[in-house]
C-alpha cells in the first residue's frame, strides 16, 4: 500500500474519532471554522457512480464524507458530461433540494473534454447547474477540477487541454460566491492513480481526490 493511501486511511479514522472525544482547550487561531455536518450531495459520472471500474470500493466522495462525518447522497451516472449533470440537478427524482444539504460536489469535467463540447455550450450548462442552489439556504458547493488522464487519444491526456477547461470552469464559479474549486491535481500521478484505462481512479486515486475534497470542504467553514 502507498503512504498516501495509508495516510488518508489513517486521517480518517482519526476524523471518526473526532465526534466522540472531548475537546480540550480552545487554541487560538486567525480563522473559526464549523464543522459541516449532515448530508453531502454529489452529482457527477463514473467516478462517483462506479468506482469499480478502476478498482476502487468506494468513491472519493464516499470516502471524504465517512471523514466529515457526513452521509454521502450520490446522483450520478457513468459517461454524465455537464449537460447531463445539469438535468440530474435541475429534475426529476435527483433535483436539488433547497436545504437537503450543507455540501454539494459537482464533477463532470473530463466527460465534457472527451466529447468535445464547446466551451459555450458546456459553461451554459455548468452556470445554469449553479443558478439552481441559489435559493436559501445556499449550500457550499464543491467543484471538482478535472484531473488529466492517461489514455492515448483522450484529449484529457494533454496538460493544455485540462489547463484551458480548467480556466473556463474557474471563470463560472467566480461568478458564484458559494462555489469553491476542488484541485486535486498537486502529486497527482496517472501511472499509478489510474486504473489500466487510463481514466478511472485506482484506490489510491480516489483516496487522493478524498483528500483535496476533505480539505477544500473543511477550509470552505473558515472565517476569519
Amino acid at each position: 500500500m502507498r503512504a498516501r493511501s495509508m495516510i488518508m486511511t489513517l486521517a480518517f479514522a482519526a476524523a471518526a474519532l473526532v465526534g466522540t472525544t472531548v475537546a480540550g482547550p480552545p487554541v487560538a487561531s486567525a480563522q473559526s471554522c464549523a464543522q459541516a455536518h449532515g448530508t453531502l450531495v454529489a452529482y457527477g459520472h463514473s467516478y462517483l457512480h462506479s468506482p469499480g471500474i478502476g478498482g476502487a470500493k468506494a468513491s472519493y466522495v464516499s470516502l471524504a464524507a465517512g471523514a466529515l462525518g457526513m452521509r454521502p447522497v450520490i446522483r450520478a451516472v457513468d459517461h454524465a458530461t455537464t449537460q447531463v449533470t445539469e438535468r440530474l440537478i435541475r429534475g426529476g427524482p435527483t433535483r436539488w433540494v433547497p436545504g437537503s444539504a450543507e455540501l454539494v460536489v459537482m464533477d463532470s469535467g473530463i466527460n465534457d473534454i472527451q466529447a468535445g463540447l464547446p466551451a459555450a455550450q458546456w459553461t451554459a450548462s455548468l452556470r445554469r447547474s449553479l443558478e439552481a442552489f441559489v435559493a436559501p439556504p445556499v449550500p457550499t458547493i464543491l467543484l471538482v477540477r478535472p484531473l488529466r488522464v492517461a489514455r492515448i487519444g483522450h484529449p484529457g491526456a494533454d496538460p493544455k487541454v485540462i489547463a484551458g477547461y480548467a480556466a473556463a470552469q474557474s471563470a463560472v464559479a467566480a461568478q458564484f460566491s458559494a462555489v469553491r474549486i476542488v484541485d486535486a491535481g498537486a502529486g497527482w500521478q496517472t501511472r499509478t492513480d489510474l486504473g489500466p484505462d487510463g481514466v478511472h481512479p485506482t484506490p489510491a486515486g480516489e483516496a487522493h481526490l478524498a483528500e483535496a475534497l476533505v480539505g477544500a470542504a473543511r477550509s470552505s467553514t473558515c472565517r476569519p
